[in-house]
């Protein structure tokens, strides 16, 4: 388990060591004396400023560490953070999905409607854009996959001598419009 020094999300780390103890089976009076074992720097300091025999259950250890570290705590975002997303003109797909699963585990609540939704609210590319909307994924995981076949499409083009001129892909995405073909 990584060591915390206050700079991080005191929430996460009080939980991953909870779990780890638990997943042991370790007694609340073995986790109270395992957990500044657990701290570094700034945190080990303010763990040894405690005064002794002033704790009596990891509770309120818990707690004394939580309302002194809660500064370093990450905030969800809103979802106006991810329809801020959006993929430039002159850039493939990978990075804009990168960018994307980068933003969205820290949006409160957001289920896959609404990733799917904003991630292709984002979207610039025709390509792409049209073959989601044929095939209209129901899951963010759905999504994800078919932007990956997109994205290894994209650099196998690339590879064999550059992506094909926009007027030229202009004129493919109006050939398959309406055309029965999956991809």
């Amino acid at each position: 388990m990584e060591a915390y020094d206050g700079s991080r999300d005191p929430l996460d780390h009080l939980e991953s060591f909870k779990t780890l103890m638990h997943l042991q089976g370790v007694p609340n009076e073995i986790m109270c004396r395992a957990f500044p074992s657990t701290l570094k720097g700034p945190a080990k300091v303010w763990f040894s400023k405690l005064a002794p025999n002033t704790l009596s259950t990891f509770k309120e250890l818990s707690g004394h560490f939580i309302t002194h570290f809660i500064r370093g705590q990450r905030y969800k975002r809103s979802l106006a953070s991810l329809l801020n997303i959006k993929r430039r003109d002159d850039e493939s797909l990978r990075p804009y999905v990168t960018r994307f699963n980068k933003e969205a585990p820290l949006i409160d609540e957001a289920d896959d409607k609404v990733l799917v939704t904003t991630f292709t609210n984002g979207l610039q590319s025709r390509e792409f854009l049209f073959s989601i909307y044929k095939n209209d994924p129901k899951t963010m995981a759905d999504m994800l996959y078919k932007a990956t076949k997109y994205m290894n499409a994209e650099d196998t083009m690339i590879a064999r001598g550059g992506k094909p001129k926009k007027k030229e892909r202009q004129e493919d995405f109006e050939f398959c419009f309406g055309c029965p073909c999956d991809d």
